[in-house]
């Protein structure tokens, strides 16, 4: 009664696949295929041995992990299910389907040989044209740790914590057994707890070593450090530091610390980006606030190469005028021409001592002479006289100032949010990596390297 085509969903299909036939010429799979094919593994390849049975071809895997932290799937049992249905998973492995424990080896295997692998990945981005070298832009992201906040805990927690399972235990041994609570039953929840307490008290070893009484430590991931995210969250996480190039917006070195940002990672991640990219350096570099110390700002004026725009913490707040004393705050008292020392009266201060330091720099602690008598006194101080310490390294902090003032100072630091911003959002909202899926610091850079 019709002409329609056979259907028959039982019968069997014989069909050749050719992987490079699967995708379309500029298909990201290909770009990855292509890169990777560039690559020298060598030093990946001296890791196998040709005695037993063998392994995947270390190129094909990694073709496989870069493109699936890429697309965002970065669970090795999603992978492995995507090596057996799709095409582009197909297309990279040429039909071959490592399962999920093989990959997940594989990608913890090779931690200390990616590093070299990535300066290589830069080293092309270079030679493409991809990288100008005159804006260097870095910033740093929080990314939640593979662990749950509430399994973070202080030395008062931890002990605690020891204590009922220590009581859960003794409760265990005591119990009867009975048709419900059989013998099987309790050995298994008596091995359960001490598991626990052995692991609580490897905490408690940890955290009396270290220095900070405040200190926490999290019993999924121990090396996670609990951190203040940007939506005021609390959670265990690492930070990880990146280095951009403003032209395409090019990753040219990272960094993963269990810490927020601070003054002593900022010239490492200058030093790697010049290394991996093979190229001189670059003119401008540009920093948030938590890469600034008194000793940054005069290293990076006496030694570096490079021109740096790095605004203090209080830069910001001192150029609106909002600091907690108003017209009183420290930056208000300046020195005159005779070189002394005057407060926003125009009294004249007395140096009371001057601290020298190790590496040559002294602070000088100044108080006020005519305090008593002055009518804005509560509001400058809540002490008798009001007193002030003075670093001598404060002109590096006050030059550093101007630059960010003059028009090419603020021109050239207001491109860094839209530099270092969009790569940080890639990772976190194109690639849904907000959190780790692998625990433990030197795991948390693998990831992060990948991405």
């Amino acid at each position: 009664m019709n002409n329609f085509r056979e259907y028959n969903q039982a019968q069997g299909i014989f069909r050749t696949i050719v992987p490079d036939e699967l995708l379309e010429p500029e298909h990201p799979a290909r770009i990855i295929d292509t890169v990777v094919e560039m690559l020298d593994l060598r030093k990946l390849y001296a890791s196998y041995k040709e005695e037993g049975n063998p392994p995947y071809h270390p190129r094909m895997m990694l073709k496989v992990l870069f493109y699936v932290y890429y697309v965002g799937l970065m669970s090795c049992r999603k992978l492995w299910k995507g090596l057996e249905t799709r095409a582009d998973f197909i297309y990279l492995s040429g039909d071959q389907v490592p399962n999920f424990r093989t990959i997940n080896t594989f990608r913890t295997r090779h931690i200390e040989e990616l590093p070299d692998i990535f300066a290589q990945i830069v080293f092309l981005c270079r030679k493409l044209g991809m990288i100008d070298f005159k804006a260097l832009a870095i910033d740093g992201q929080k990314i939640q740790a593979n662990a749950n906040f509430r399994k973070s805990k202080d030395r008062e927690r931890v002990e605690a914590s020891y204590r009922r399972v220590k009581e859960g235990i003794k409760r265990l041994v005591e119990k009867e057994v009975r048709e419900d609570f059989t013998e099987q039953k309790k050995g298994k929840r008596i091995e359960g707890l001490k598991k626990q307490e052995k692991k609580l008290l490897e905490l408690k070893e940890v955290l009396e070593g270290l220095d900070d009484e405040g200190a926490t430590i999290n019993m999924t991931d121990a090396e996670a450090a609990v951190m203040k995210h940007k939506d005021n969250r609390t959670l265990p996480s690492y930070n990880h530091q990146s280095a951009v190039d403003g032209k395409y917006g090019v990753t040219t070195a990272v960094n993963t610390t269990d810490k927020p940002d601070c003054p002593e990672d900022l010239l490492g991640l200058v030093d790697q980006s010049k290394e991996s990219s093979g190229g001189g350096g670059h003119e401008q570099v540009l920093a948030d606030s938590g890469f600034c110390n008194y000793e940054v700002l005069e290293r990076v004026e006496e030694e570096r190469a490079e021109e740096f725009y790095i605004p203090d913490k209080m830069y910001e707040v001192t150029e609106r005028g909002e600091t907690s004393k108003g017209s009183y705050d420290k930056s208000q008292f300046k020195r005159g021409e005779d070189a002394e020392m005057y407060c926003p009266e125009g009294q004249r201060m007395k140096l009371v001592s001057t601290q020298r330091y190790k590496d040559g720099h002294t602070v000088m602690i100044y108080e006020g002479v005519g305090c008593e008598g002055c009518i804005n006194h509560d509001a400058c101080t809540g002490g008798k006289r009001r007193k002030i310490a003075v670093d001598s390294r404060e002109k590096y902090r006050e030059r550093m100032r101007e630059k960010l003032r003059s028009d090419k100072g603020g021109e050239a630091y207001m491109r860094r949010q839209g530099i270092v911003e969009p790569v940080n959002g890639d990772d976190q909202k194109n690639r849904g990596w907000r959190q780790h899926h692998l625990r433990g610091k030197a795991k948390a850079s693998l990831e992060f390297m990948l991405i």
